[in-house]
C-alpha cells in the first residue's frame, strides 16, 4: 500500500495556463505556476493526460502513450535555436480569451512544421538525443508514428476506414507506407522528442521546488462508455472500443497495460487511473447490425478481469504503486474491495457530498486518512456556481446546515468554506479546483461531461494572473499551515525573568536575552 504525506494541492490542466499563443503549454507560464504552488505552500500539481489528442478532450487520445504536441512551448524552441521569435509572432492569429481548438492546431502545427524543417537544416545538433529517445521508446514510438502518417494520407479518418489491407495490419502494406512516408514518421518522431524533453525538464522543475506531479490515465485510449448517470439521463455515449480481457488481454498477460503504466509513471510522480470503476465492470453498448451502436440505456455490466490485471501489475510494477483511483459514480461493494485488496488510494468530491443524509462518503468528517479529497473535479462546476445555480434545494439545505451559515454567507464565500473543509479533514491530500481558489463562477467549468469529447464549447477555460490577487494567495498560504498541510517548524519563545524566576527550585534558571 503506498501512502501519500498529509500535504494539498492544485487541479490545473496545462491547456488552461495563460499565454500569447492560444492555449497553455510547458512553457514559461508553466514554471510560474510552480512558483505559485511553492508560495502557498502546495505539493501537488494536479493535470489532466498529456497523451496526444486531435479532440478538445485530454481524455481522447490517439495514443496511450504518445506526448500532446500542441502542448510544446514554442518559446522553447527559440531559445533551443529550432525558431526564431518572428516565426511566431508573424503568422500568430488574434486567439480569444479562451481556447479555440480548431484555430490553435491549425496555427501551431504549421509552427511546429517549420522548426522540423530547421531541425532537418542541421540535424546531427540533435542526432545523439533522438537516436537514443527512439531507441528507449520503440515499442510504442514505431506504431505510434506510422499511424499518424497513414492518418495524414487518409484525410484524418480513423482506421476503420481505412483499406482492408491497412486496417488489418499486412505487414507488406506497412512496410510500404513506412518507407513512402519516412519524412512524415521522422517529423511525428522528433516533435515526440521534444515534447518529452520539454515536459521532463518541467517536471524536474517541480520536483526540485519539492512539487510533485499527480498525472492522469484514462481507463480508455478513446472514447469512454457509461451508464445513465447524473450527468445525462439518457446515458453517455463515448464510442470507445472495449478491451478484450479475458482474450488477448488475459492471454498475453496484460503485457501492454503495464507497458502503459510503467510509461506513464516515468512521466508523472503519482498517477490517478481515470474510470477505475471499469476495471472490475464495464457498460458495454451493442452494435446494431448497420454498425451504430444502440441507446446507452440498452447496454450491460460486463465483469472484467481487475483482479487478475492488478495481480500482474504488481508483480510486474512492485507493490507499493503510486496510484490514486477514481472510485466515482455508481461504484458497488466489488469495486471498493478490488481497490481495497491492492491499497490503491480513492477519492472523494464534497459537491457529491450533500444530497443524503450524514452517512454519505463524500462528507468530511465521513473520510478516511488515505484518499484524495476534492472540492470539484475538472468533470464539476466552480463551488461558487454550484451553490448558486446547479445545487438542488436539498444539497443547498444540507450545504446550510453542515456549514452552519446562512445562504446569503454562502453565496459568497463558499468556495473558500469548502476548501476549509476538505484541508481540515483528515485525508492526507486534499487538491482544490484553481477556479475555486479564484472565486470563479459561472462560465468556467472545464467540462460538461453530458457532452462527447469531440464538443467544443468544452475544455475552453483559461485564467489570467490577474485573476489570483495576494489576498487569496495569503488565503490559501493560511489554510494549508493551520490544517498541517504544509508544516513550518516553530522557533520557541523566548521566556521572560518572571517565568523562569516561577520555575520548580532544582532547575537551574538561565540568564534571558537582553
Amino acid at each position: 500500500m503506498v501512502k501519500l504525506d498529509r500535504a494539498s494541492g492544485i487541479l490545473l490542466h496545462i491547456i488552461s495556463l495563460p499565454g500569447p499563443n492560444g492555449i497553455g503549454d510547458i512553457g514559461q507560464e508553466a514554471y510560474k505556476f510552480v512558483d505559485f504552488l511553492c508560495e502557498c505552500n502546495q505539493k501537488i500539481w494536479q493535470i489532466l493526460p498529456l497523451t496526444a489528442s486531435e479532440k478538445p478532450s485530454p481524455y481522447s487520445g490517439t495514443s496511450a502513450f504518445a506526448g500532446n504536441p500542441i502542448l510544446i512551448s514554442l518559446e522553447k524552441l527559440v531559445d533551443a535555436g529550432l525558431l526564431v521569435q518572428s516565426d511566431i509572432e508573424s503568422s500568430r492569429p488574434k486567439f480569444g480569451h479562451q481556447i479555440e481548438i480548431r484555430k490553435v492546431l491549425k496555427w501551431k502545427y504549421d509552427i511546429l512544421n517549420r522548426a522540423y524543417k530547421n531541425y532537418k537544416n542541421n540535424p546531427k545538433k540533435l542526432k545523439n538525443e533522438i537516436d537514443a529517445f527512439i531507441k528507449k521508446e520503440q515499442y510504442w514510438l514505431d506504431d505510434y508514428t506510422l499511424y499518424m502518417a497513414i492518418k495524414s494520407e487518409q484525410n484524418n479518418q480513423s482506421w476503420s476506414t481505412w483499406p482492408k489491407e491497412l486496417k488489418q495490419r499486412d505487414k507488406k502494406a506497412l512496410e510500404q507506407k513506412r518507407q513512402e512516408h519516412a519524412s512524415i514518421i521522422d517529423e511525428h518522431i522528433f516533435l515526440q522528442y521534444i515534447f518529452f524533453h520539454q515536459w521532463s525538464q518541467l517536471k524536474q522543475y517541480a520536483n526540485e521546488h519539492e512539487i510533485i506531479i499527480l498525472g492522469d490515465m484514462p481507463v480508455y485510449v478513446d472514447y469512454d462508455s457509461a451508464p445513465p448517470d447524473s450527468f445525462s439521463v439518457n446515458g453517455q455515449l463515448w464510442n470507445n472500443p472495449i478491451y478484450d480481457w479475458t482474450g488477448t488481454l488475459r492471454k498475453t498477460n496484460f503485457d501492454w497495460w503495464i507497458k502503459r503504466l510503467k510509461k506513464s509513471l516515468e512521466t508523472v510522480d503519482v498517477l490517478r487511473i481515470d474510470h477505475f470503476r471499469g476495471l472490475e465492470a464495464y457498460w458495454a453498448i451493442p452494435m446494431e447490425s448497420d454498425g451504430k451502436p444502440v441507446p446507452p440505456k440498452k447496454g450491460s455490466w460486463v465483469i472484467a478481469c481487475g483482479d487478475e490485471f492488478l495481480t500482474a501489475v504488481t508483480k510486474a510494477l512492485g507493490d507499493d504503486l503510486p496510484l490514486i483511483v477514481e472510485d466515482l459514480g455508481f461504484i458497488t461493494q466489488e469495486v471498493f474491495d478490488l481497490r481495497e485488496k491492492y491499497g490503491l488510494i480513492g477519492m472523494r468530491v464534497l459537491q457529491f457530498g450533500f444530497g443524503t443524509n450524514g452517512g454519505n462518503i463524500y462528507l468530511p468528517h465521513n473520510y478516511t486518512p488515505n484518499s484524495v479529497v476534492y472540492t470539484g473535479t475538472h468533470d464539476n462546476n466552480t463551488t461558487i456556481a454550484w451553490f448558486r445555480h446547479n445545487a438542488k434545494k436539498k444539497e443547498k439545505a444540507n450545504v446550510i446546515k453542515y456549514l452552519q451559515k446562512d445562504e446569503d454567507e454562502l453565496k459568497r464565500n463558499i468556495n473558500w468554506d469548502f476548501i476549509r473543509a476538505v484541508h481540515a479533514s483528515v485525508a492526507n491530500t486534499s487538491i482544490i479546483l484553481f477556479q475555486d481558489v479564484l472565486n470563479l463562477e459561472e462560465g468556467c467549468q472545464m467540462n460538461d461531461p453530458a457532452f462527447t469529447p469531440d464538443y467544443e464549447e468544452n475544455w475552453r477555460w483559461r485564467f489570467t494572473w490577474e485573476q489570483l490577487t495576494q489576498k487569496d494567495k495569503d488565503k490559501l498560504q493560511s489554510l494549508t499551515q493551520i490544517c498541517g498541510r504544509y508544516i513550518i517548524p516553530e522557533e520557541p519563545e523566548e521566556e521572560t525573568l518572571e517565568e523562569l524566576l516561577q520555575k520548580p527550585p532544582g532547575r537551574p534558571i538561565e540568564e534571558p536575552n537582553a
